[in-house]
């Protein structure tokens, strides 16, 4: 699983079928943002895709995962929505997570480009939370290091 897309589904919301080897109308495509495997649920697999705010003026109804040969491996329909460019002055980050619900997870290979890997804003503040709450940051000591506070 290495990319995602999205489409317009030409002007209307598009049913997903079993069949369908491309997306009705694709309007974006980039590597997935993180691809992992569910901590709640062993056979399901999420694929994250992070649109950037300055792509965008055009609208979403339909998502497509795809594998490392351009593989059509899950489609699937999504609530309308229009993504702004920051140009038309309302650009924004849209996140579009896909669960994939598998037989098995032992055959399926996790590949993410990590030279374009995105956090959201909410990501990060759940780590930075997660951190100051952690002992990784002692305070020095004269037989350990640390952090020290300067006046």
């Amino acid at each position: 699983l290495t990319h995602m897309a999205v489409g317009d589904g030409g002007g209307t919301l598009p049913t997903p079928d079993s069949k369908q080897t491309r997306l009705v109308h694709e309007v974006w495509r980039h590597t997935v943002n993180r691809v992992i495997l569910d901590a709640t649920h062993q056979n399901r697999i999420i694929a994250e895709l992070v649109i950037p705010p300055e792509t965008g003026g055009f609208w979403i109804r339909e998502i497509g995962v795809f594998d490392e040969h351009g593989d059509l491996i899950a489609v699937g329909n999504t609530a309308e929505s229009y993504k702004p460019t920051v140009a038309e002055g309302s650009g924004r980050a849209q996140t579009f997570r896909t669960i994939l619900t598998v037989s098995s997870t032992a055959t399926v290979a996790l590949t993410v480009d990590n030279t374009m890997v995105m956090a959201t804003v909410d990501y990060v503040d759940d780590k930075l939370k997660e951190h100051e709450q952690s002992r990784r940051h002692p305070d020095a000591s004269l037989t350990a290091k640390g952090f020290v506070q300067l006046s």
